[in-house]
């Protein structure tokens, strides 16, 4: 999501809800942070990065492999009994989840193609529907003992439950888009997504002859729902903050708010947006040729048209019913 649209905000209220002692909130880390954990210290936790930005190219590289490899190796010196120099390897092992906020994902792809990914709705719609929550808060008719309650039970449910191995016995019969971008990760979080929701419906769950738990068609029903903006992300080619601005360009255009031939201060005057957000988007949209210049100037300003016409939501449509036609056809 863009600058100030709320990222931090949203992961730091997923964190109020889950059991604190583990957690571990990470703001900065150094190239040689991560391996100067305890070898079983991320084993079952969940790592919080307010701004991968926060993370050097070698820390990066770490998390990367922490996700991918469930391990990290590295040849530290020590001394024996005599004071002699040797290397020593140490090992450190991993099995966490984490959440990560960008405002600049297409620079950090290789950490993106590990994760499940999300957009922020910045909509005015949204914005307003927030508005309205801080003013009920300010008025007394919500009360933070309610939220607070409400976070407490969430935290005692994920502490009672148990490790479990899932098996999916309806893992062939779906079949995710073709077209989305690093295909056979995405099927792999998708799997492991459907296990996730297998996991959180465990008490209304059987278990097999060796004790793992059974996916059921409601899991899979949930974890479509639920999956399905970040399917949609794989398959678009802009990220979810430039397809809001996209799309919101073109609704503008077709209602006759906005020329055919624009200006950046038409697209902040009927869009309400920052100068420095349109010229971001701009650029990402000349690259990818969905809009080109007109006319104008580099010292006066360029004019722009739409060059890309796409019919994305058409497309959504396609897919989810393309999804719910294979749930429906589970045996």
């Amino acid at each position: 999501g863009g600058s100030g649209s709320g990222k931090s905000h949203l992961i730091n209220g997923i964190v109020e809800c889950m059991p604190q002692e583990e957690v571990k909130d990470i703001t900065r880390a150094t190239g040689k942070s991560f391996y100067h954990y305890g070898s079983d210290e991320l084993i079952n936790k969940l790592l919080v990065i307010q701004d991968i930005s926060g993370l050097g190219e070698e820390a990066q590289y770490a998390l990367r492999e922490l996700q991918s490899a469930k391990s990290i190796s590295s040849a530290i010196p020590t001394k024996d009994r005599l004071g002699q120099m040797k290397s020593r390897e140490k090992i450190i092992n991993a099995h966490f989840a984490s959440l990560m906020a960008t405002t600049k994902g297409e620079i950090y792809f290789d950490n993106m193609s590990r994760s499940i990914c999300l957009s922020v709705d910045e909509s005015t719609e949204q914005t307003c529907r927030i508005i309205d929550y801080n003013n009920k808060v300010l008025t007394g008719q919500i009360t933070k003992v309610e939220e607070s309650d409400a976070k407490q039970q969430l935290r005692n449910i994920v502490r009672v439950l148990k490790s479990y191995e899932v098996i999916n016995q309806y893992a062939d019969q779906i079949k995710l888009p073709v077209e989305a971008k690093m295909l056979r990760r995405l099927n792999s979080h998708f799997q492991n997504f459907v296990n996730q929701i297998t996991l959180i419906n465990q008490y209304q769950r059987k278990t097999d002859k060796q004790g793992r738990l059974i996916t059921t068609k409601e899991d899979i029903k949930q974890a479509v729902d639920v999956f399905f903006s970040s399917i949609l992300l794989k398959v678009d080619e802009l990220d979810g903050s430039t397809r809001q601005f996209y799309d919101g360009l073109k609704s503008k255009i077709v209602e006759g708010k906005i020329p055919v031939v624009f200006t950046p201060k038409d697209i902040r005057s009927s869009m309400n947006l920052e100068r420095t957000r349109v010229f971001e988007q701009l650029k990402v949209l000349r690259e990818l040729e969905y809009v080109s210049i007109e006319g104008g100037t580099k010292n006066k300003g360029f004019h722009y048209q739409i060059s890309e016409w796409d019919f994305m939501r058409g497309r959504n449509d396609k897919i989810r019913l393309e999804l719910e036609n294979q749930i429906n056809a589970l045996v």
